[in-house]
C-alpha cells in the first residue's frame, strides 16, 4: 500500500519534464532572446569581410593596351600575365608562383581508373515486352536452364 507522499511524487512525475540545466544548457533566463543576436555590437550588416575586399579589387576591369589594341582585364588577369612574362624572361620566383597556382588550378589527373559505362540500343515496345514481361510472368512455368 502507498502512502500519500509516494503518490504526491508520482503526481510531479506526470507533469512537463524540467528544462536541463548544466554542460551546453544554460539556465533559461541566461538563454539568448528570440529574435535578439548573441553579438549585438558584432560586425554590420552591409560590412565587408576580406574575401569580399579581396574579390572585388581582383575582379575590377583595367583597360589595357595589348599590341594596337585595348582590351579588359581584370586585376586577377593581369598578375597572372605579369607573372608569366616574368617567369619567360627567367625569374624562378615568378616561375615558382606559377607553379604553385598551376598546381592549384589546373585541372587535375584522375586519381583512380573510371569504369566503362555500356549502355544497351533502344528496345521498342514489343522487343521489351518479349525480354522481359515473360521473365516476371508468374502464370508461366520457371525454365530451371536460364
Amino acid at each position: 500500500m502507498q502512502d500519500d507522499d509516494a503518490l504526491q511524487d508520482d503526481r510531479r512525475a506526470i507533469g512537463p519534464p524540467k528544462p536541463r540545466q548544466g554542460y551546453k544548457a544554460p539556465p533559461v533566463q541566461h538563454q539568448f532572446k528570440k529574435g535578439q543576436s548573441g553579438n549585438p555590437r558584432g560586425r554590420p550588416k552591409g560590412a565587408k569581410g576580406k574575401r569580399q575586399i579581396a574579390e572585388k579589387v581582383l575582379l575590377e576591369k583595367h583597360e589595357v593596351v595589348e599590341g594596337n589594341r585595348k582590351v579588359q582585364r581584370t586585376t586577377l588577369e593581369l598578375i597572372l600575365l605579369t607573372l608569366r612574362n616574368k617567369s619567360f624572361e627567367g625569374s624562378n620566383r615568378a616561375f615558382k608562383d606559377l607553379e604553385k597556382i598551376a598546381a592549384v588550378y589546373d585541372p587535375q589527373p584522375p586519381t583512380k581508373r573510371a569504369g566503362v559505362l555500356i549502355v544497351p540500343g533502344r528496345l521498342t515496345e514489343e522487343a521489351w515486352r518479349a525480354r522481359f514481361e515473360a521473365k516476371n510472368d508468374p502464370t508461366q512455368p520457371i525454365d530451371d536452364d536460364e
